[in-house]
This record gives C-alpha cells, sequence and structure tokens, in this order.
C-alpha cells in the first residue's frame, strides 16, 4: 500500500491481529494463555523521557486510519459505539472491526493510536516533548523498538480522540456515558528488530539505511 514498513514487523503487528479477528469471528476457543500471547501484539511498553523520568507504560494501542478519512471512520465508530441498544458479542464486534475498520486500505500503518488513561509519567513527558518508543515483546523471541514523534489530541470535537474512544468503547463498553479520554498518535519514524535472532539484535529495519549483512553466528 506504499507504506514501506518492513514485512517481518507488520507480519507480527498487524497480520496476526488480523487472523485474531477472524478467529474470534469464527468463535473459535482460546485458553488464557493464548489469548494473553496474542494480546502482546497490541499492548507495547510505552517508554517516555522527561521532566517525570524514565518511564515505561503498558498501553493497548492500533493503527488508525489515513488523515483524509479519520473523520468517516469517526463516525462510523460512534454508530457502532453507541447506536446500537443491545450489547456487541466478541464474534459481532471482530466482524465489524474486519468489515469497517481494521483494513489496510483504510488505515495508515504509519500511524499508531492510543488513549492516555493513567495521566501520570508517560502523560507528563510526552506532553513536554512530543516523543516515545513503543516497545513490542512477544514470547518467546519476538521484539521490535518503534521510535516515534507523538501528536496529542484532545480537542473535544477531534475525530482522532472520537474515533478511538469509541473503538475502545466497543470492547469495553462504560457503565455510563462515553470513554472521553486524550488520544495519542504515534508517528513511527524508525524501527529496530529487537528479536532474539540471527537479523535481530538491534538491527534497524525501517528506514533502511544500508544493505542487510547477514553474518554467521556459528
Amino acid at each position: 500500500m506504499g507504506h514501506g514498513l518492513p514485512k517481518i514487523f507488520l507480519e507480527e503487528i498487524f497480520y496476526a491481529r488480523i487472523n485474531l479477528l477472524k478467529r474470534f469471528m469464527k468463535g473459535e476457543q482460546f485458553s488464557f494463555e493464548k489469548l494473553v500471547l496474542e494480546f502482546t501484539r497490541a499492548t507495547p511498553a510505552v517508554i517516555t523521557y522527561g521532566p517525570a523520568g524514565l518511564s515505561g507504560s503498558i498501553k493497548m494501542v492500533g493503527f488508525v486510519p489515513r488523515k483524509e478519512l479519520i473523520e468517516e471512520q469517526a463516525r462510523k465508530a460512534v454508530h457502532y459505539a453507541y447506536d446500537i441498544d443491545r450489547p456487541l458479542g466478541l464474534g459481532e464486534v471482530s466482524r465489524i472491526l474486519l468489515e469497517e475498520f481494521y483494513r489496510e486500505d483504510l488505515l495508515d500503518l504509519k500511524l499508531i493510536g492510543g488513549l492516555e488513561m493513567g495521566f501520570r509519567h508517560s502523560w507528563t513527558n510526552i506532553r513536554a516533548n512530543r516523543r516515545a518508543t513503543l516497545l513490542y515483546f512477544i514470547p518467546p523471541d519476538t521484539s521490535f523498538e518503534v521510535r516515534c514523534s507523538v501528536d496529542i489530541h484532545d480537542d473535544s470535537g477531534d475525530p482522532y480522540k472520537i474515533y478511538l474512544n469509541a473503538l475502545h468503547d466497543m470492547f469495553h463498553k462504560p457503565r455510563r456515558g462515553r470513554s472521553n479520554y486524550p488520544a495519542y498518535v504515534f508517528h513511527i519514524e524508525e524501527i529496530y528488530d529487537n528479536s532474539n535472532t540471527r537479523e535481530g539484535f538491534g538491527r534497524m529495519i525501517y528506514p533502511i539505511t544500508e544493505p542487510i549483512q547477514k553474518t554467521n553466528l556459528t
């Protein structure tokens, strides 16, 4: 789709998540251990530094729509999250996400969105310098370090804030009202493969600055 991101990163962080939603939609059952493992693809540690010191916080994140589509997608997310009276089951929510939201033709795969719910270290640091690193770890070996600049979306009518809160509420229906958390949009600048593999150990994989040199580690 012209994003230029490395296949190894997208396979683990995007396409594997799509596959999980397809399995939810079909009603497949998972052990607790398997489910927890799969959710590591969506819950990196957000590492920041600033007035609150060096910090790491686990947050659930996901790719967000392209800029020209965000307002339309935000309206659609509001409809599914709040305009449907009956509760949506996991299979139905998964179908809606696959058909209406988690589609590569709708998303900007260089933008990752999340919500701020704690208002402590990450909030203080990101507001101060607009920088963060997302550290993904998918046991036993896979890890990516994603260095980002960060936008904060906290205006009441901001479509990114509306979209991310509505998608959150599709899964976690609030007891009253609607979620109204500030939203982060992380702009991917660099990706490092930190996996315990021959091609990992901190090798930059985005942007590619030089040919990959494979070495014999035996």
